[in-house]
C-alpha cells in the first residue's frame, strides 16, 4: 500500500467513525466474541429508496375486463405501451395480462403480480406484506426535492431544507440507537436532530458502512505485518496509543487521540464478529458475475451483504434502522425491460430480499420490517416513448413476519378514469407520510411517533384507511 493510499483510508476511517453513532466500549467487549447473530435486542427498520420513481401499477396492475368503460380496460389501453403492447390490440393486453402476471385478491379487490416479483407475492399470500396506495409522493415532480421530502417524511419540506434532521435519524435519537448508511453515502433519512438545535441535523447516530467487511482501521493482511504499509500501521497505533498516556486530560487533542481508540476497537469488534460469520455463498452471488444469482445491479447486491453483516453485528453497532438504495426507477423510455429488472432484482424467486431472508435467522426477520418506495410515482398514461413520465402519488410497501398484510386504501379510483384526458393526469395523492411512518415507529420504538411526526393529527389520510393495526403485535 503507497503512503497516500494509508493516509487515505485513515481519512476515510476517520469520516466513519467521526459520526459518533459508536457504542460505548463496553457494548463492544460483550458483542465481540459472539461468532453467531446476536437475539435482537430492538426491532429495526430497513428503508429502501427507490431513485427516479417507480411505476408500482406496473408490478400490481387491475385484471384485464372487456368492458371498454371499466377500469381493468382504460388501464390496459392507455398504459399498453409501458407495456410495450399495442394500443388497439385489447386481445393482446388480455394475452399479456394471463401469461406474465399472477392473479391475485384481498376479498374485494382482484389485481396482478408481475411473477417476475414472486418472492414479493409469497409473502403477500402469507399475509406480510401491506401495501397502501394513494401516499403523496411529494408537492412537485422534481426528483432532488421529492428524495428529501421522503427522507425527511415531511410533505412541507423545502428544495433547501438540506440540513434538517431525517425521520430515520430522528426514530433512531429518541430509541437511543444508530442508523446505518449501507449506501455509498447517507442520505436524509439517516441523519438526526442536533440537540442544540433541533431544526438541524446532527451525525451523532450516523454509521456510514458502504462496505460492512472494511470497517476497521487498516490492519495488514496475515504475512504482510513486516512491510512497508504493516509497519507504518503498527507504529501508528503505537504512537495513538502512547499519547493517550501522556496526554492531558484537558488538552484539545485529547477528543482525537480518544476517537482513533474508540474506531480501533469498534472496527476489531466488528472484524471479529464477521471472522465468524463468512459471506453466504448465496448472497455473495448477488454481486458476482455469473454465479446463478447475480443481480443485474451488483451494488444493490453488495448493499445486501451489508444489511446481513449489520444484522449480524446489531449488537455492536447499536442498530435501530438502516438505509439502502437502488437507482434505475426513471423510466420514461422502454419502461419495460427497465422496470422488470429492477423488480426481478428486489422480489424475484433467489433474488435480493429472497436470499436475505433465507439466511438470516426467525428471530432476526420477527423484529424486521422493510419499508420499500419512491420519491414519487408515475402517471396514469404512458408516453410516446414506451415509458411513463412523472407523477405524484404512489404506493408504499411494508414487509415483515410481524406486518398485518392486505391493502390500504383504494388501489384502483374509479375517479381516475375521469382525468384520462387531463394533461399529465398522476395519482391522487391521499395520505401524508406522516401516517404510515409514525406507524412503522410506533412499532420500532413505542411512543415515538409524535416525536419524529409533531404533525401528524394534520397530516392527509384517506377515506376509509385504518393503519393502526398495521402491526400484528
Amino acid at each position: 500500500m503507497k503512503r497516500r493510499d494509508l493516509i487515505k483510508t485513515a481519512l476515510v476511517s476517520g469520516a466513519l467513525y467521526g459520526a459518533g453513532g459508536l457504542p460505548v466500549f463496553g457494548q463492544i467487549a460483550r458483542g465481540a466474541s459472539v461468532n453467531s447473530f446476536p437475539t435482537p435486542n430492538n426491532r429495526m427498520l430497513v428503508d429502501v429508496m427507490l431513485d427516479g420513481g417507480p411505476d408500482f401499477r406496473y408490478l400490481n396492475p387491475p385484471p384485464f375486463d372487456s368492458d371498454i368503460n371499466s377500469f381493468g380496460y382504460r388501464y390496459w389501453e392507455v398504459q399498453a405501451a409501458a407495456h410495450d403492447l399495442p394500443r388497439d390490440d385489447p386481445g393482446a393486453w388480455e394475452q399479456r395480462w394471463n401469461d406474465d402476471y399472477f392473479h391475485l385478491s384481498d376479498g374485494t379487490t382482484d389485481f396482478g403480480f408481475l411473477k417476475q416479483a414472486e418472492w414479493l407475492k409469497n409473502m403477500w399470500e402469507a399475509g406480510k406484506v401491506a401495501i397502501i396506495n394513494n401516499v403523496v409522493g411529494g408537492t412537485s415532480r422534481d426528483h432532488a426535492h421529492c428524495q428529501l421530502i421522503k427522507d425527511l417524511g415531511d410533505i412541507t419540506a423545502s428544495a433547501n431544507d438540506i440540513n434538517r434532521a431525517g425521520w430515520g435519524g430522528k426514530l433512531a435519537y429518541i430509541a437511543g440507537g444508530n442508523v446505518l448508511a449501507l449506501t455509498r453515502s447517507p442520505r436524509a433519512f439517516c441523519f438526526g436532530p442536533d440537540p442544540q438545535n433541533p431544526e438541524q441535523r446532527s451525525n451523532a447516530n450516523v454509521i456510514a458502512a458502504a462496505n460492512t467487511r472494511q470497517m476497521r482501521l487498516y490492519h495488514p493482511s496475515e504475512g504482510q505485518e513486516a512491510s512497508w504499509s504493516g509497519r507504518i500501521a503498527r507504529n501508528l497505533k503505537a504512537y495513538y496509543a502512547a499519547k493517550r498516556q501522556e496526554m492531558d486530560q484537558n488538552s484539545i487533542y485529547k477528543q482525537f487521540v480518544d476517537m482513533e481508540e474508540k474506531a480501533r476497537l469498534f472496527g476489531d469488534a466488528i472484524d471479529e464478529r464477521l471472522s465468524g460469520i463468512p459471506i453466504p455463498s448465496a448472497i455473495e452471488g448477488l454481486y458476482t458475475s455469473n454465479s446463478g444469482n447475480d443481480l443485474n445491479n451488483h451494488g444493490f447486491g453488495k448493499q445486501i451483504r451489508n444489511l446481513y453483516d449489520s444484522l449480524a453485528c446489531s449488537d455492536i453497532v447499536n442498530l435501530w434502522a438502516a438505509s439502502l438504495a437502488m437507482g434505475g426507477w426513471d423510466t420514461h423510455k422502454d419502461q419495460k425491460a427497465y422496470i422488470e429488472s429492477n423488480l426481478t432484482d428486489l422480489f424475484g424467486t433467489g433474488k435480493a430480499f429472497d436470499t436475505l431472508f433465507q439466511e438470516i435467522p426467525v428471530e432476526v426477520a420477527d423484529n424486521l420490517v422493510i419499508l420499500i418506495g419512491g420519491e414519487f410515482g408515475r402517471q396514469l398514461k404512458a408516453n410516446g416513448g414506451y415509458g411513463t413520465d412523472h407523477g405524484r402519488g404512489s404506493s408504499i410497501f411494508v414487509i415483515g413476519n410481524q406486518v398485518n398484510g392486505g391493502l390500504y386504501g383504494d388501489m384502483f379510483p374509479a375517479s381516475e378514469l375521469d382525468r384520462l384526458d387531463d394533461h399529465s393526469p398522476d395519482i391522487e395523492g391521499l395520505t401524508d407520510y406522516d401516517h404510515p411512518f409514525g406507524q412503522i415507529c410506533e412499532w420500532i420504538s413505542p411512543n415515538s411517533s409524535d416525536f419524529v411526526f409533531p404533525n401528524q393529527s394534520n397530516a392527509k389520510l384517506e377515506a376509509g384507511v385504518d393503519l393502526s393495526q398495521l402491526f400484528d403485535s
